[in-house]
């Protein structure tokens, strides 16, 4: 069904969280913990807090900056921030000072929001920070002589407060930084309209339904996990939100609170299925109907035990990013059928594959992915340039590479920046992991290029070991040859205990191409440690 007929067939009247607050008052809208909140008190709050910022200065169009862990107060700051037509910007609290700073600066925010847990690291920018007039508001913890506590925003009588109508749904804009995985964040721009028909995408492609339940068990600060609890609360659903993610908790909850919808990163996925069987067959999940799955490649040999473990009806594997939101959809039904593919385009999107030169590429051939769809980013905030710099023809790149069959299936290659190119040959690492993700001793696996005087790049492959594994780099390399074309097999594999990620799940690739060229010019031994 294309996106418009869907948006035709939804009854609008019933979206928002305002809408719900009067129409389904008493259901549960978040369940944390010990902590259940009801429509009405999540839309009391939001409302409460956002007439606080309007007292704190905060107008249509400000940047509120957020640097929290999950809980249920991103929820009522992203709320009230919608209200207001005041643009919330999650930061990754896994960032450092300089990246804080960064993004709060380069946001030009006004308000600071932060947990009580990252003082010390607020502490340290505030003579960074180049907003003279900032105002910090502390969450759960005692604020500073010069910083405002939350609960002191939305601990006050409402009677003294109007009721502020949602627009757009109460659909917040947003201004969210990528992870950085290739370069310093940047910032990327939606509105409201684009949020909403970003939400419809989704409904429109698994059938989201008004009486789900939604379990968040990705960190909120980055764009899928809080996209898709968007969508549940645009919905009128329950949202289980994890405080983190762990394997174990994740079924538990899903069993206690008939959870019927998630999304997972690949890495989730694997810490599940790698569970004792005895444990995965100790929990009742026949609740679960709905598992996306998206943030990196998903390699076959995880999909099959993915399906052995959730059903064959259950996965929807999307291809996009932060900039390009959902750009292709494997549905449940051709998870195994098409081994290695992330799906056909999604409704309303124009995928095009181009070569260096900008020319269509045949079908069957390696190209650089360009996007045209309502969705796209509306830009990169005062970044004119590295706009510019990704569009061609009203197509927009992020720089992935992909192949097309003849039944419009894409098939993910790699990242141009993360491409190989050893003895004049392109190399895409993304098919050697393929490889050494189906090795059944290898837990994990990451391959990067690195400088080599006489090819150019030579491959060199990070492997972390399931337990009690006996296999060494001599034996990981033979495997590899024997599946792939000599030229792709690794040179070197080094072992090590887990591959670096950001707090989306991503591999940082960069970090192992900087942890390589500290080894190599100091001459450490990594230790080896099996999972």
């Amino acid at each position: 069904m294309h996106i418009n007929n869907y948006i035709n067939n939804i009854n609008t009247e019933k979206l928002g969280i305002a809408k719900h607050a009067i129409r389904i008052p008493q259901r549960p809208a978040i369940i944390m913990n010990d902590i259940t909140i009801s429509y009405r008190e999540l839309d009391r709050t939001g409302n409460i807090l956002a007439n606080s910022l309007l007292q704190l200065g905060v107008i249509p169009g400000s940047r509120v900056s957020v640097l929290m862990s999950n809980c249920p107060e991103i929820i009522y700051i992203w709320h009230a921030c919608g209200k207001i037509l005041t643009t919330p910007v999650f930061i990754n609290y896994r960032f450092k000072e300089d990246e804080v700073a960064h993004i709060i600066n380069d946001s030009k925010s006004k308000i600071l929001i932060y947990d009580y847990q990252f003082e010390k690291i607020i502490s340290g920018i505030k003579d960074k920070i180049q907003n003279p007039e900032m105002v910090y508001v502390c969450v759960k913890g005692p604020a500073q002589s010069d910083t405002v506590e939350f609960n002191n925003l939305i601990n006050t009588n409402i009677d003294n407060y109007p009721i502020i109508e949602n627009s757009g749904y109460g659909m917040a804009s947003s201004l969210i930084y990528t992870s950085g995985t290739t370069g310093r964040p940047k910032g990327v721009v939606r509105n409201s309209e684009n949020r909403l028909n970003i939400m419809l995408l989704y409904a429109s492609i698994t059938g989201w339904d008004f009486d789900d339940i939604h379990i968040v068990a990705g960190p909120l600060c980055h764009t899928a996990p809080l996209s898709f609890a968007t969508c549940s609360f645009l919905f009128g659903n329950t949202v289980v939100i994890m405080p983190k993610f762990e394997a174990r908790k994740f079924l538990e909850l899903i069993q206690k609170h008939r959870v019927s919808s998630t999304f997972v990163v690949p890495t989730m996925l694997n810490r599940i299925c790698n569970l004792p069987k005895e444990i995965l067959n100790s929990y009742d999940i026949s609740s679960l109907r709905l598992i996306i799955v998206t943030g990196e490649a998903f390699p076959f040999s995880l999909k099959k035990k993915a399906v052995e473990c959730f059903g064959d009806d259950k996965i929807y594997e999307m291809y996009g990013g932060t900039e390009l939101s959902c750009v292709t959809c494997l549905r449940p039904e051709d998870q195994i059928k098409k081994p290695g593919s992330c799906g056909k385009a999604a409704p309303g999107v124009d995928v095009m594959l181009l070569d260096a030169d900008r020319n269509e590429v045949q079908i069957g051939e390696t190209g650089k992915i360009y996007v045209k769809s309502p969705f796209l980013l509306g830009g990169y905030y005062e970044n004119p340039e590295a706009t510019e710099t990704n569009y061609h023809n009203g197509y927009f790149t992020v720089g992935d590479m992909a192949r097309m069959d003849e039944e419009g299936y894409y098939y993910m290659a790699d990242r141009d920046v993360d491409m190989v190119i050893s003895g004049g040959v392109n190399i895409y690492p993304a098919e050697i992991e393929e490889v050494l993700h189906n090795h059944r001793e290898i837990y994990d696996a990451s391959v990067i290029g690195v400088p080599d005087h006489h090819w150019g790049e030579r491959l060199v492959a990070y492997v972390v070991l399931q337990k009690n594994s006996a296999i060494g780099e001599q034996d990981i390399i033979d495997y590899v040859k024997d599946k792939l074309a000599s030229h792709k097999k690794p040179k070197e594999v080094i072992f090590i205990d887990e591959i670096p990620s950001s707090t989306s799940g991503k591999k940082l690739k960069r970090v192992l191409r900087e942890q390589y060229a500290m080894r190599s010019t100091n001459g450490t031994q990594w230790p080896m440690e099996a999972k």
